[in-house]
């Protein structure tokens, strides 16, 4: 340890002589406003050199306070901050959410104090630029949740940013404490002292170690100006990180963020003295009843303000149930339009009507009060959408959830819609609401979960029919039906074009042809299908007599996604996908083909994935086979070598090319 520190102490002053850091060496400096020169001198991070900033320390510390009688929670937050690249300069703004005013009347969060400042050298001095006042704003998110955002001035390469605040609450528990972000982190630290009071199931989890110490203490619980304290015992817990790596938003995975290193404290039982044990800890069925109780979910539902509407475009005499919901709701988004926000509350049916618009959560259940007008049985599905992480089961509360999807029974099962749907079906979700966990609430209550990944299958189906010229100059007639994603995704490409020819254009960029002619069918509004028809060109090698073809035309997988040899992230497919590309070519009067490539079979164990390709010779006629199935959406990291293995060998064998030979 002795030998550590003097290399440790003997690097550091080379860092200040020299100007250049190994940000490993660095101590973390616990002393606020007194940024180090090794600190102001350092210009990259060893252990990542591509970060554009660095967490130097990050310190949180939660404390009960008995202020007024009343039992309150402070939490403060220090983080110290090292900009290494233009990029880094981002880090200047920030923002902090908490609730300013609760589910019940009276209890709030109060943001009651920040403070930040940037320090940069100056020709060799220190200089010290404060925030202002003015370069704080607070922004309400909603009714409950305020956002507080701020500047921190004189930011740029090489400032060393401190930012200070601490928050007063009336809850008693505590939040999820993530020891990660997006940019690398050299200390980070958790301390929290709980009176005996509380009870607390503390959970760490993450792909990373943490020193932790639990212990008993004693608690001294100040009154405030008076001096006073109240005595107990308690625990203390603190948690420490060192040297983590950034959680980079990465290539197949919807929330890199979740799986990062992080501390839950779920709060199970308060004793108070001189009161009965109160369980705290809520089941989902709680949950459920909760929600349904609440004046911006549960009792949203209601009337159908839209009945005459209903009455006059003759929905009761369509006759299939899901083409009768569906003109349901195509009355609905004639009406309203999506304001591209998911929320789990909702605003009244008047509001969203007169400004016609609103967040998913308002319109579904406008939706909801219509279905049900019509007969069917019509709730909301709640969840955790992907984009802010896997939903904790074990872990029952209305803070897991941000928003929901109308689940509505066709026959003897279950069917799903969202506000958000523009160029979809029923059954047709964004990719972001293709939960695995989702709850029908308000039904009869059951603990029961619905699994959605598997709700929105993608399935795209091509016949490429095509003839090569003697110049290595192929024609083909290309015919491919998209069926769910694939055709919204079609869809959506097309309605937010600029026109049709910048359309096309892209189209031919992204399938490496030319088009000479295109034509769509069920490319408009609502619908399950989408079928286009193309003529193209491709101009393929050609050296002596010979020509050097790729026989599949179209391109099936541009590239593999997967670049890592190693991963620790699991990988998440947006839907599950079945791909069938079949090419029939002619090949030109005189020429034969020099040899073909081995058929590829890949399968995994669970039968997850699949692949298939193959070609074979007929006289003059060439087919090859491709179909590829990828049958589930998360694959875990013990799954990633097969994974990565699979594409890079569908990949590869994509990229085939065929020798096309004259017969002398």
């Amino acid at each position: 340890m002795d030998t550590t520190k003097r290399l440790t102490t003997l690097l550091q002053m080379m860092l200040c002589l020299t100007g250049t850091a190994v940000a490993q060496t660095l101590e973390p400096n616990l002393k606020w406003g007194k940024p180090t020169d090794a600190e102001l001198n350092m210009t990259s991070y060893a252990p990542d050199p591509e970060a554009e900033a660095v967490v130097l320390c990050n310190e949180t510390q939660l404390r009960y306070e008995l202020i007024s009688g009343s039992l309150k929670l402070k939490r403060s937050t220090k983080k110290r901050i090292k900009v290494l690249k233009e990029e880094g300069k981002s880090q200047a703004n920030g923002g902090i959410s908490y609730m300013y005013n609760g589910h019940y009347v009276g209890q709030c969060e109060n943001l009651v104090r920040l403070k930040a400042t940037a320090y940069n050298k100056v020709d060799g001095k220190l200089v010290k630029t404060k925030m202002e006042n003015s370069m704080v704003n607070h922004e309400d998110v909603d009714k409950k949740v305020r956002l507080t955002k701020y500047t921190v001035p004189q930011v740029t390469v090489g400032t060393v940013i401190e930012v200070e605040y601490e928050i007063e609450s009336d809850f008693n528990y505590i939040d999820d404490w993530r020891a990660q972000c997006e940019i690398p982190v050299m200390y980070t630290s958790f301390d929290v002292i709980v009176p005996e009071y509380f009870t607390f199931n503390v959970d760490e989890r993450g792909s990373y170690w943490l020193e932790n110490k639990i212990e008993t203490v004693n608690v001294k619980l100040s009154t405030g100006a008076n001096k006073e304290a109240l005595q107990c015992s308690g625990k203390h817990y603190k948690f420490i990180g060192h040297n983590l790596p950034a959680l980079r938003d990465k290539k197949m995975l919807y929330a890199p963020a979740s799986y990062g290193q992080q501390v839950s404290m779920e709060l199970r039982a308060v004793q108070m003295p001189g009161h009965m044990t109160k369980l705290v800890s809520n089941s989902w069925v709680d949950v459920d009843k909760r929600l349904m109780e609440y004046e911006e979910f549960g009792l949203r539902i209601g009337k159908n303000p839209l009945k005459a509407e209903m009455q006059q475009a003759g929905v009761a005499n369509i006759i299939d149930p899901k083409e009768r919901i569906m003109a349901i709701y195509r009355l609905l988004k004639d009406r309203v339009k999506w304001n591209e926000k998911y929320t789990l509350n909702a605003e009244s049916a008047g509001k969203v009507l007169k400004e016609r618009s609103g967040s998913n959560a308002s319109i579904n259940f406008i939706l909801i009060n219509m279905l049900r007008d019509a007969g069917f049985e019509a709730y909301p599905a709640v969840m955790r959408s992907r984009d802010k992480g896997f939903l904790t089961v074990a872990h029952a509360s209305i803070n897991e959830l941000n928003t929901f999807v109308v689940a509505v029974k066709v026959g003897g099962s279950f069917s799903f819609l969202d506000a958000s749907i523009e160029d979809g079906w029923l059954d047709i979700l964004p990719d972001l609401l293709l939960v695995d966990r989702a709850r029908i609430v308000g039904k009869d209550y059951s603990d029961e979960w619905v699994d959605l990944t598997g709700l929105s299958e993608s399935k795209t189906l091509s016949v490429v029919n095509a003839g090569l010229q003697p110049d290595g100059t192929l024609q083909a007639d290309v015919q491919t039906k998209f069926t769910g994603s694939e055709a919204a995704y079609l869809k959506r490409e097309f309605r937010t074009a600029p026109d049709s020819a910048t359309f096309v254009s892209q189209l031919a960029q992204d399938l490496n042809c030319e088009i000479e002619s295109l034509s769509l069918t069920g490319h408009h509004g609502l619908g399950m299908e989408v079928e286009r028809n193309m003529h193209v060109t491709k101009q393929y090698g050609r050296a002596g007599d010979m020509i050097y073809l790729n026989p599949w035309v179209l391109s099936v997988l541009p590239e593999n996604p997967l670049t890592e040899e190693q991963r620790i992230l699991p990988v998440e497919f947006p839907h599950i996908t079945t791909e069938n590309l079949t090419t029939v070519l002619t090949l030109p009067d005189g020429y034969e083909v020099e040899g073909l490539p081995q058929p590829l079979v890949i399968r995994s164990e669970d039968g997850a994935m699949s692949c298939f390709i193959a070609s074979a010779l007929e006289g003059s006629t060439l087919s090859s086979r491709c179909q590829i199935h990828i049958g589930k959406t998360f694959f875990t990291p013990n799954e990633y070598p097969f994974v990565k293995n699979f594409l890079d060998e569908v990949y590869m064998r994509l990229q085939d090319v065929i020798v096309i030979k004259k017969v002398l």
